[in-house]
């Protein structure tokens, strides 16, 4: 199997004159599960979008399994499962129909596994796809999807629609999926805590460009928050590299700080605060961090 099944080069999108994928480099290496981030309407989707080869770049290209989207055989697009965000499926089909048309096409069908997924979500066989709520119609989009093995998954918000419980089942499904052999999954979701949940690195698109692109934990350790009191007013600014935000009230300054090391710290203590205590931070609360404002790049090689 190729050792990055997903990869982007110097990915430009426009849409009527408006750059909205910006010289997008990415790789994901093979029994990953990679969370991309981004607000709405930031190019999430269209990103997704060509990468199965649905609609053109502009310039640059993107690549599954080692071949260009573009031109993916049908044996080579029978080892990829998409979800796509609304579910949308054939709403006159009944759910027992649909599976058995689903399994006719399917590559590969791990039945013992399907059946599993059926009755942990509980699914009507009998009923017509319009009749099912949106959390079935999600719940029955990913039994499908994860049912033929794919050695690739790419998930566009796909627990829109579940509730919590349906939720937590879906993450630990997907846990479970990628643990079979060799299996990579590429996420993206707006609720933050799924994603810090099951994803092992992160990506997150600004204005057009992947800003963050490194494993979560790495993430975690390169962004910093401290909490600054001064003896007085804290200074109008500090002489450091990699501010993300700073923010004062009275004698305190909160100020988040991307690879702060030892060399920044020595510096920040010539200002003299009185105390410097870290913030813990959350994946959802870097998130706000790094969106908030254009960022310094944070990338590492893929491991």
């Amino acid at each position: 199997m190729n050792d990055y099944p997903i990869a982007v080069d110097n990915l430009v999108k426009y849409y009527d004159g408006r750059c909205i994928l910006d010289g997008i480099n990415l790789k994901i290496p093979t029994r990953s599960i990679y969370g991309l981030l981004g607000r709405n309407g930031i190019g999430k989707t269209t990103l997704i979008r060509i990468l199965m080869g649905l609609e053109p770049p502009t310039r640059g290209g993107t690549a599954l399994l080692g071949t260009d989207s573009r031109r993916l055989s049908p044996a080579q697009r029978g080892r990829i499962s998409y979800v796509a965000e609304g579910h949308h499926l054939i709403q006159g089909m009944k759910v027992g129909a649909l599976i058995k048309l689903c399994r006719e096409l399917a590559r590969n069908w791990n039945q013992a596994f399907f059946e599993h997924l059926i009755q942990t979500f509980k699914l009507p066989m009998d009923r017509k796809v319009k009749q099912l709520s949106n959390g079935m119609r999600a719940q029955l989009n990913l039994a499908l999807a994860m049912a033929v093995e794919p050695e690739v998954l790419i998930l566009d918000d796909p627990t829109l629609g579940l509730d919590t419980i349906a939720r937590r089942q879906f993450l630990e499904l997907a846990i479970d999926l990628l643990q079979r052999d060799g299996r990579t999954i590429l996420f993206s979701s707006h609720i933050l805590s799924d994603v810090e949940r099951i994803a092992d690195r992160i990506g997150i698109l600004v204005g057009g460009k992947l800003i963050v692109d490194c494993p979560q934990e790495s993430l975690k350790r390169r962004i910093r928050k401290l909490r600054l009191i001064f003896p007085d007013r804290p200074p109008a600014k500090l002489h450091l590299t990699n501010i993300i935000r700073a923010e004062t009230t009275g004698r305190e300054m909160i100020l988040t700080v991307a690879d702060f090391d030892e060399a920044q710290k020595r510096l920040l203590d010539t200002y003299a605060p009185e105390s410097c205590t870290d913030i813990p931070l959350s994946l959802e609360d870097i998130f706000i961090e790094t969106t908030g404002q254009t960022t310094r790049p944070l990338t590492s090689e893929v491991a």
